[in-house]
């Protein structure tokens, strides 16, 4: 029995310190506690993983990179999609609240998601 307290301890620890690694312009997503955020997820040119840019309202210069989900060592993160991100961020008290697309001149459709904080 205490052998699996233990072990469902220590996965909790390292699952916390998995998630809390990452970072938004240089800002830890647990540390996130504006009320709305708003994201949006692209392929990169190789690969079948996304990149997810989010946007709290900070400034920034570099808007693309600086806005990019980034890991403890500060590379972009990869997800399988936006749904992927949207789920983790439950776990920093967020939740969607809506999603929308914008059609571009080329008719390429950009997808958004809003999520808002859990009360």
């Amino acid at each position: 029995m205490k052998r699996t307290f233990l072990l469902a301890a220590m996965l909790a620890c390292f699952t916390y310190a998995k998630v809390s690694a990452q970072t938004i312009n240089g800002i830890k997503l647990s540390d996130l506690k504006e009320p709305v955020l708003e994201l949006r997820a692209f392929k990169q040119d190789f690969g079948s993983k996304v990149l997810v840019q989010l946007e709290y309202g900070q400034r920034v210069i570099n808007e693309r990179q600086a806005s990019l989900v980034k890991d403890e060592n500060g590379k972009n993160m990869e997800f399988n999609s936006a749904l992927d991100f949207v789920n983790k961020m439950k776990y920093y008290g967020y939740e969607l609240f809506t999603a929308y697309g914008v059609t571009l001149r080329d008719d390429t459709i950009l997808k958004y998601y809003v999520l808002k904080r859990k009360d």
